[in-house]
C-alpha cells in the first residue's frame, strides 16, 4: 500500500501541474502578444516536472529516509513549476503595465509643454504679425489633429488645442492657402497647406476610416478660406459636403 502511495502520489500531481500549465494557455488560446519567457517556461516546466516524477521512481530501491526525502522535494518542485508560467506571465503583465503608465505619464506631459509653447508662440506671433511658414503651420495642423490622448487612457485635450488653432487661424498667422515647399511629384505643382493636410490625412483612408480630428482641421480650414477651386482639390470638394457617420475617432464620409 505505501508503495503504491509512493508511486501514486507524484505521478498524480505531476499529472495536475502539468493540467494546470495546459489550462493556462487554452485561457489564453487567442493571444498573440506571448512573452518570450513565458512560452520557453512552459517548456522548461514540462521537462522539470517530468524530471522531478523520475527522479521519484529512481531512487525506489533506496533507504526510507531517501525516498521520502526526495519525494518530498520533488513534491515541491513538480507543483512549483506548474506555476512559474502563470508567475512570469503576471510579472511580465506588471512590467508591461507599469512601464504603459510611465509612457502616458510622458506623453502627457509632453503635450502640456508642447501646448504651453504654442500658446505663448500664438500670442506672440499676433503681437508681431509673424505668420507661420508652411511647415510650420503643417506641423501645428498635425498637433491640433493628434490632441486626442483617449488610446492612451489620457485626456481628449482636442478642444484647448482647436481653440489655438482657431486664434491662429483668426490672427491671421496660419493661411490655409499657403504653398508647401515640396511638390507631390516632381512635374505637379505644389499644393497648398489645407490640399497638403487633407492627402496626408484624410484621401488614404476615404471614405471609411476617416479621423474624425483630422477631418475637423480641414473643415476648420476651409471655414477660413481654403481655396478649393484647384483641379487638386476635387477629393476635398467631393467630400467636404458629406455627413460624418460614426462614433469615437474614426468615422466615415457618407
Amino acid at each position: 500500500m505505501r508503495v503504491a502511495v509512493y508511486f501514486a502520489l507524484p505521478f498524480l500531481v505531476a499529472v495536475a501541474s502539468i493540467l494546470n500549465i495546459v489550462a493556462f494557455r487554452l485561457s489564453n488560446l487567442l493571444r498573440e502578444d506571448w512573452p518570450p519567457i513565458v512560452t520557453l517556461s512552459t517548456t522548461v516546466a514540462v521537462i522539470v516536472i517530468l524530471a522531478a516524477t523520475g527522479l521519484v521512481f529512481s531512487v525506489v530501491g533506496r533507504s526510507k529516509a531517501v525516498r521520502r526525502s526526495v519525494l518530498a522535494v520533488a513534491l515541491v518542485v513538480i507543483v512549483v513549476a506548474g506555476f512559474v508560467p502563470r508567475g512570469l506571465d503576471f510579472l511580465d503583465k506588471q512590467q508591461r503595465q507599469a512601464q504603459q503608465q510611465s509612457d502616458n505619464a510622458d506623453a502627457e506631459m509632453q503635450f502640456q509643454s508642447d501646448y504651453l509653447d504654442r500658446s505663448d508662440d500664438v500670442d506672440q506671433r499676433i503681437a508681431d504679425k509673424r505668420p507661420y511658414n508652411a511647415d510650420e503651420a503643417m506641423a501645428f495642423l498635425e498637433f491640433a489633429a493628434s490632441a486626442d490622448l483617449t488610446w492612451r487612457s489620457l485626456p481628449d485635450h482636442t478642444p484647448e488645442a482647436f481653440t489655438l488653432l482657431n486664434q491662429a487661424l483668426e490672427g491671421g498667422i496660419l493661411d490655409p492657402n499657403l504653398v508647401m515647399t515640396n511638390a507631390p511629384t516632381a512635374d505637379s505643382p505644389a499644393l497648398t497647406l489645407t490640399l497638403a493636410f487633407f492627402d496626408k490625412e484624410i484621401r488614404p483612408t476615404l471614405p471609411r476610416a476617416v479621423s474624425r480630428h483630422a477631418w475637423e482641421v480641414v473643415k476648420m480650414l476651409v471655414d477660413h478660406g481654403a481655396d478649393m477651386s484647384s483641379p487638386d482639390a476635387a477629393a476635398l470638394r467631393d467630400n467636404i459636403t458629406k455627413t460624418a457617420v460614426g462614433e469615437g475617432r474614426y468615422i466615415q464620409l457618407q
